[in-house]
């Protein structure tokens, strides 16, 4: 059945990226607020590393169990932290992204699973503002605005959602990678659209129309399938959605109107790299430390006190250059989108700059981590050394399909038309 779908509706991520698009070209976002004061933001980070004692403390077991600890989670949702990047108007703190990626990269520091969770579990709330009708986004967030939601939001399409009597009949076989899923108040799923008769239904691109959906978790049933080398306690495995009949409020196919605010106008792949970007720095940041403290005043071989020799200290310039340029190239690309949401102008350039400091930080954590692991000497070697940890979690995150290489070649049309008509961007 071929039927004329709203794109702004759909969740493919194609779908998304349109929907993005009429966010900021067609419906300019209110300016709410501009950047975040550095003293609120301080504060934030200040309450995030508060709570690293108890993180710390729970990497075993949330290792153990393949999943970071409900303890550690409610010690965020307690602390304020699910609201950060929440609309003030919604009842949250309504932080900008940059600001937002200090807080997060802080917990990403202490442990990159909770720092993956932790990001996924707030950059992921943030979709079903950008896809659902804001009733039904107020519902998920609830009245404190530190509800959560997340999931599976891009690959094969794993169900589908016929219209039935009381809302869609959702059908669904396994699907993967449910990161945190488990903790959060609705589990997000790729659907594809039926008519009454079972049919597909064909939107005007003439593909498939496929919608996203938020379920009950009690309508989830995880497989505990998540067994890999690094980012161990994400909870990453298979989850299923039950058969069951869904409201139509849960569906991006919704009546309604959509949220207008700065971090809703950023678009889908800034918000999803914001989640990347953070962990990447803390992994990266920690490394730093930890090779810093490890070489402080230690013998290895004919070296007396590698701290003091000068190839470890040129090698620790060059990585702690790297982690600072990396760093700074990422603020600066959310703080320009963020500006530009503001005024309902991002384009594909801005967007395009959050890609390539995402893709850089990343291809630097990577020399950031080995370096700091060969400095290390046998401090690296057992299994449950924090070395060895970073290296499993670096090793995992670089494997994410939206940092995989073949991903920047889609970038270069962009910043090579930008660099040839001399708009390249300097602030």
């Amino acid at each position: 059945m071929k039927l004329a779908v709203p794109t702004t509706l759909l969740n493919s991520q194609q779908a998304m990226e349109v929907a993005s698009m009429t966010i900021h070209n067609e419906a300019p976002v209110a300016v709410e607020r501009g950047l975040s004061d550095p003293e609120i933001v301080d504060k934030w980070v200040s309450v995030a590393r508060s709570l690293a004692p108890l993180v710390e403390s729970e990497v075993a077991r949330g290792t153990e169990d393949k999943l970071v600890t409900r303890k550690v989670v409610q010690a965020w949702k307690d602390a304020g932290l699910y609201r950060l990047l929440i609309p003030t108007r919604l009842g949250g703190e309504g932080l900008d992204s940059a600001s937002y990626l200090t807080v997060a990269e802080e917990i990403s520091r202490q442990d990159a699973s909770a720092g993956w969770t932790f990001a996924i579990h707030t950059v992921g709330t943030l979709f079903p503002g950008l896809l659902l009708p804001e009733s039904s986004y107020r519902l998920i967030i609830g009245d404190d605005a530190d509800r959560i939601a997340c999931g599976f939001a891009f690959g094969k399409v794993p169900g589908t959602a016929r219209p039935v009597d009381g809302g869609y009949l959702v059908v669904s076989e396994p699907m993967p990678f449910g990161s945190g899923t488990q903790h959060v108040d609705r589990v997000a799923s790729m659907l594809y659209l039926l008519d009454s008769n079972g049919e597909e239904v064909i939107g005007e691109d003439g593909k498939p129309v496929v919608v996203n959906s938020y379920i009950d978790p009690s309508n989830i049933e995880w497989l505990g399938n998540w067994d890999p080398a690094g980012l161990q306690g994400t909870g990453s495995g298979h989850y299923r959605v039950k058969e069951h009949v869904l409201e139509e409020k849960w569906l991006s196919v919704a009546p309604g109107e959509r949220i207008s605010d700065p971090v809703f106008g950023q678009g889908f792949l800034p918000l999803v790299h914001l989640h990347h970007s953070s962990v990447a720095l803390g992994v990266a940041k920690r490394a730093i430390e930890e090779v810093a403290k490890s070489a402080k005043g230690r013998r290895r071989g004919e070296v007396a006190a590698l701290d003091e020799n000068g190839v470890f200290q040129s090698d620790f310039v060059r990585i702690d250059s790297l982690y600072q340029s990396a760093r700074a190239f990422l603020l600066s690309a959310y703080q320009q989108i963020w500006q530009a949401a503001l005024q309902g102008r991002v384009t594909e350039q801005h967007t395009a700059r959050v890609q390539q400091a995402d893709h850089y930080a990343h291809r630097v954590l990577r020399d950031i981590v080995s370096t700091a692991s060969v400095w290390a000497g046998s401090d690296a070697i057992p299994r449950d050394n924090v070395f060895a940890r970073l290296t499993r979690d670096t090793a995992v995150a670089l494997n994410h399909l939206m940092l995989s290489p073949h991903q920047t070649a889609n970038l270069a049309p962009v910043l090579l038309a930008e660099a040839q008509t001399g708009s390249s961007r300097t602030s």
